[in-house]
């Protein structure tokens, strides 16, 4: 028999949206690495763990100028804590170069959005998160796939890391 208690809470039951408190739609993304895209796919939603997405290009200056602070976190915390570093699908063949360059080792893992109008302008994972043409974009989820935080724009370290914090001890 199940015993309820009058104090006993709600289960929480969000509903998928792009806001904080929105339940994180999932999306299977193709890996990328130094050798180029992989057949493997990674669902950033279904890791158990906080859940960093980061939207980033190689392009896009500010995106390549935060990304040592989302290595850092993957680092520091790879036990409670997963990045995915989601690529445009805008230019992405230079994405395996410059992994290959100066994250041949990475603790994040990179990812590869898909195009999702004709002329290939709009990523597909991007604009179901909310992305609406800028980046970098970063979206924090908790270890149920909850929306936390979202950042449309970059990113210090510390700005992160607070994020990362009130995501693992909400």
């Amino acid at each position: 028999a199940v015993v309820h208690y009058w104090n006993e809470p709600e289960p929480i039951r969000a509903t998928q949206g792009n806001q904080p408190g929105d339940l994180c739609p999932g999306y299977d993304l193709q890996v990328i690495t130094k050798d180029g895209v992989l057949d493997e796919t990674i669902d950033p939603t279904k890791s158990g763990k906080v859940t960093v997405i980061n939207f980033w290009g190689t392009w896009c200056t500010p995106c390549v100028a935060e990304l040592p602070y989302f290595e850092q976190i993957a680092q520091e915390y790879k036990d409670t804590v997963q990045v995915v570093a989601v690529h445009t699908h805008l230019v992405n063949e230079t994405a395996p170069a410059y992994i290959g360059n100066k994250y041949p080792d990475a603790t994040m893992i990179f990812a590869k959005d898909y195009p999702i109008d004709e002329q290939g302008l709009v990523g597909g994972y991007y604009s179901t998160l909310g992305g609406r043409g800028t980046y970098p974009y970063t979206v924090i989820l908790d270890e149920k796939g909850i929306i936390t935080k979202v950042f449309v724009s970059s990113l210090t370290y510390d700005e992160l890391k607070v994020a990362v914090e009130n995501a693992l001890n909400p």
